[in-house]
């Protein structure tokens, strides 16, 4: 009999590897152990991923890709372009610490030296995930909502701007929980420098985020360092 595999079967297990990594961390979880959370049996889970790290990397896809949307869907929910920045703010730093992500880090950062799970995390996922952010900024940038600069250099400015030392006590666990206030005290001072620092007058905090979504040029690929 044939076992016909599903998207919905696939992001069960990944859910599951994903809370048990959590709950054990990377090492201490095992296929055997996934697949008894899972309720199926070991050929169940081999026949949709042949190894723990090809799991593992699945668990970040999907962790940031899924997120990517909500948070850029945050942005332009805005009623203008500085309420867009603090929501995406605010969004982003709940996210980036919360229990999921934070774990992730850990585990990526605590494999081997010649380990390339990170080096292929970052180019093909959390990249290209910043990538999009940089080309939203770059068409508020030719729409003269923002002043004309590098946009990712500006992307990776605001994101700074939120961050704080937040990241790294969360990582430290300095701080069990996202501090909420703090975050929107971040978010707010992020966007207002950000707007300082780029907008193109004081009419662009007033614009919406996606004030120029119909001349949204084709994004470009920014260029790697060899």
């Amino acid at each position: 009999m044939v076992r016909v595999r599903t998207e919905e079967k696939r992001e069960q297990i990944v859910g599951i590897a994903s809370q048990l990594f959590q709950e054990l961390g990377y090492e201490r979880t095992s296929m055997a152990l996934i697949s008894e959370r899972l309720g199926g049996s070991k050929a169940t889970l081999y026949g949709y991923f042949r190894s723990k790290e090809e799991l593992l990397q699945s668990v970040l896809v999907y962790d940031v890709t899924s997120e990517a949307d909500r948070l850029m869907n945050q942005f332009l929910s805005g009623e203008n372009l500085r309420d867009g920045l603090i929501t995406l703010g605010q969004a982003y730093m709940h996210r980036r610490l919360s229990p999921g992500p934070i774990t992730n880090v850990r585990i990526v950062a605590t494999q081997p030296e010649d380990s390339t799970i990170g080096k292929e995390f970052y180019e093909n996922v959390l990249g290209p995930a910043w990538e999009r952010l940089a080309n939203r900024i770059q068409i508020l940038m030719d729409a003269g909502i923002l002043i004309r600069a590098d946009s990712w250099i500006a992307a990776m400015q605001w994101k700074g701007m939120c961050e704080w030392d937040m990241f790294e006590r969360r990582l430290l666990n300095a701080i069990k929980e996202p501090p909420s206030d703090e975050i929107r005290r971040a978010a707010i001072a992020a966007a207002d420098a950000f707007l300082k620092l780029y907008g193109a007058d004081e009419q662009a905090e007033k614009a919406k985020p996606d004030a120029s979504r119909a001349a949204k040029p084709k994004p470009k690929a920014r260029k790697k360092k060899a």
